[in-house]
């Protein structure tokens, strides 16, 4: 303004032309002339913060425009800055502008960018965006007993595509499990993910949208930088498209009833392969491909973490004087050596890890029964070397190998002492599967007293040990001492 002011003053007050008064304020003769004449200085209207147009950025804004939507895919730390994508125009493209027309029109474009994507609604299909939901199924176990899993699936009702994976239970280490790993196979992470108001993710409802969230689910959503969107209480129909999928995948994939003897397998074999082939139908509205579709909606996923996600539970219980831990109603046989000692606990969707002073003390798979009983045998071996006569009374006695479960019915005292503390040995290397191959070597030369099953044991786990001979690259020395002195002292001839 002041410079303004000036300019008013010396047409207005000192007369002085414009072409004078352009000179002694060096700037432009339109300049001077605008507000030389002005005549009307109120504001009415605000001022124009961002230009309206770019000329200069006119052939580079295409672009600016590519690098900034790509930039929605991957973390905010990789994006690019206004200072980056000049440098980038200026040495890639040529460009020859200023820093600040390039910064204005990327604070344009990012602000149109927000707008944007804050501007769904519910029931609007963008691309990259999905539905997850859990569907109940039945299945037969090893034993052929009906038993009762859960299909966790995500579907993107833009393209129809669907992918469903099979737990044993709808809990949250399942729940972010299989996320995790239908993100690895799609290659990337969705934009948005609705989902009912499910226990393993929302921790509390709200007024309106609001939730508390669960801590596990909120570390695993920024680690993957989805949004989540959650329907309103008794509203399923807001995620009507995963709605069908689950029961469209229970109808089909699941129906004969299945046998299930490994999710993983299940999983990764024919689980894997119904969705893919279940892509090659029209889809419903635009009789192309899901296939088709889905390849066009992928390239809008977030790209994946430079780390993936590990999924468990955390927890510390005290361990009870028979060395059972107890999580989820079920007890883990984790040592009598800790008997009311606190373990910690990592639970994840299939195995339990338990630590104590930091080191790791047992590892089970994971029960889904009710009141089941988890225990290793290996860890019990050491106190029976103490108490042998209770080894048929145990819990654990079926779970040892089946010959030395017959062996040590056989023996008693002194004998099946000394077994024990063999198989103590063998546990204690990390041998427990040479335990039954020892044995039947014994039987099959006919001894099978502890001793003699401890030279088996040492003549299959134990590498047998024959050094190479020694190399010696020495010079000749042509060193011939003559000896025939010691001959003499011996009562033997003396040779000179």
């Amino acid at each position: 303004m002041a410079q303004i002011q000036y300019i008013k003053h010396l047409y207005e007050v000192e007369e002085k032309s414009l072409s004078e008064i352009a000179r002694l304020t060096e700037k432009n003769f339109r300049t001077v002339q605008k507000y030389a004449y002005c005549d009307d200085w109120s504001q009415e209207s605000l001022p124009d913060l961002e230009p309206k147009s770019y000329p200069v950025l006119g052939n580079y804004l295409f672009i600016i425009d590519k690098w900034l939507e790509e930039d929605r895919k991957v973390p905010r730390k990789q994006r690019h800055t206004a200072q980056r994508i000049f440098d980038r125009l200026v040495k890639e493209h040529g460009f020859r502008g200023s820093y600040s027309s390039v910064k204005k029109y990327v604070r344009k474009k990012k602000f149109a960018m927000r707008s944007q994507a804050g501007g769904y609604l519910p029931l609007n299909h963008p691309k990259g965006c999905g539905q997850v939901d859990f569907g109940e199924f039945v299945y037969y176990d090893a034993a052929g007993q009906e038993q009762t899993g859960y299909a966790l699936t995500i579907s993107f009702p833009y393209s129809n595509k669907g992918y469903t994976l099979a737990f044993p239970a709808q809990n949250q280490e399942c729940l972010l499990e299989g996320m995790k790993r239908i993100f690895e196979r799609i290659g990337g992470v969705p934009l948005h993910l609705r989902f009912d108001n499910m226990s393993t993710a929302v921790a509390q409802v709200l007024d309106g949208h609001d939730r508390v969230l669960t801590d596990g689910f909120s570390r695993f959503m920024m680690h993957y930088r989805f949004q989540a969107e959650f329907c309103n209480p008794a509203s399923g129909n807001e995620k009507g498209n995963v709605e069908n999928k689950v029961g469209y995948s229970r109808r089909n994939a699941f129906v004969p009833v299945p046998t299930i003897t490994s999710f993983e397998e299940f999983n990764e074999g024919h689980l894997r392969q119904w969705c893919e082939d279940d892509a090659k139908r029209l889809h419903y509205i635009h009789k192309v491909p899901i296939q088709e579709l889905w390849e066009e909606e992928q390239k809008e996923l977030l790209t994946l973490p430079s780390h993936p996600f590990t999924v468990f539970r955390y927890t510390s219980v005290t361990v009870n004087k028979t060395g059972f831990a107890t999580i989820d109603t079920n007890k883990y046989g984790v040592s009598p050596v800790l008997a009311g000692e606190i373990v910690q606990a990592k639970v994840f969707y299939d195995h339990i890890e338990f630590f104590h002073d930091h080191q790791k003390v047992g590892d089970f798979p994971r029960s889904y029964k009710s009141n089941d009983e988890v225990c290793d045998w290996t860890q019990y071996i050491s106190i029976l070397c103490r108490k042998p006569g209770a080894v048929e009374h145990t819990r654990f006695f079926r779970q040892m190998p089946e010959r030395w479960q017959a062996y040590l019915a056989e023996t008693t005292g002194r004998e099946r002492k000394s077994a024990l503390q063999l198989l103590n040995e063998i546990v204690s290397d990390g041998n427990a599967g040479l335990c039954d191959e020892a044995l039947e070597l014994a039987t099959e030369n006919g001894r099978t007293d502890p001793d003699s099953l401890r030279q088996c044991y040492y003549m299959i786990s134990k590498r047998e040990y024959r050094p190479t001979p020694l190399k010696l690259n020495t010079p000749d020395l042509n060193y011939h001492p003559n000896l025939s002195v010691y001959d003499g002292l011996t009562g033997g001839e003396l040779r000179a």
